[in-house]
């Protein structure tokens, strides 16, 4: 720490050092970390911190600063890390629905065709060429996640990341010819859609699970189907009433007509 503070001649650079020292302090210092995470600055300058005092810095932050970011998953710092599974929920679908006008009033069934992603049969959705096996990933050794150390002037540092070559799920496979290794493949779909009465445009009707299939046995994403109504060419809404025009003779709306 001595020799980086006298190398650094910038302005400013000692009293830096000073506060990526505090810094480091508290977060190295698992009461003190604690007390920030619960407290924040207040904590550590009311004394709950053990005698922090001054124009404190947030840790995290001036870390951060100083090495260009990426601490999230430095060791001992609480960083998340991700799942060592691959699969992947399946993205939701639109569809655009015309009605007409007493159709929207009472209801009704419809059958829709939509076009999704859907689990590939020649793989059952798992993406792996039939005929081969997964394979535990050689840079992670199955474990989905690498480890670098960073040197920094503060000491070494440890920092957890995603396989880049498994994407994090530990296993390496020969794609399948027909998916490319995704697990999925386009089809065109009919769905039995049933159309409350009452809606109107600018509705939206969510139907669960018809959206895109999930990737390697992820949970699907759903269908949004978003309503238009045609107009009437004698009856309008507004609301939930419904009104018409009608023109009558003036005998006709003395003594009344059918």
């Amino acid at each position: 720490m001595l020799q980086f503070q006298d190398v650094n001649k910038e302005p400013g650079a000692e009293e830096r050092f000073k506060k990526i020292g505090e810094a480091y302090e508290v977060l190295s210092d698992s009461n003190k970390r604690a007390i920030y995470d619960r407290y924040g600055e207040a904590g550590l300058k009311g004394g709950m911190g053990g005698g922090q005092s001054g124009d404190f810095t947030n840790p995290l932050d001036l870390f951060e600063s100083f090495f260009g970011g990426g601490l999230g998953g430095m060791s001992g710092f609480g960083g998340s890390r991700r799942s060592k599974s691959a699969a992947a929920a399946g993205e939701d679908e639109r569809y655009d629905l015309q009605l007409d006008f007493l159709e929207a009033v009472f209801g009704v069934s419809k059958e829709i065709e939509t076009d999704h992603m859907a689990a590939d049969p020649t793989c059952n959705g798992t993406g792996v060429k039939p005929g081969t096996t997964m394979s535990s990933c050689p840079q992670c050794n199955g474990a989905g996640q690498v480890l670098s150390t960073m040197s920094t002037p503060l000491g070494r540092f440890q920092q957890v990341s995603t396989c880049p070559r498994c994407e994090g799920s530990g296993q390496v496979f020969v794609p399948c010819d027909k998916c490319g290794g995704d697990g999925r493949i386009r089809e065109t779909k009919r769905i039995s859609l049933k159309v409350p009465p009452g809606v109107d445009s600018g509705s939206r009707l969510r139907v669960r699970g018809e959206g895109n299939s999930g990737r390697r046995g992820g949970e699907a994403g759903d269908l949004y189907v978003y309503i238009t109504v045609k107009d009437h060419p004698e009856l309008r809404r507004e609301g939930t009433t419904i009104h018409s025009d009608v023109e009558i003779n003036y005998i006709d709306a003395i003594l009344g007509t059918q």
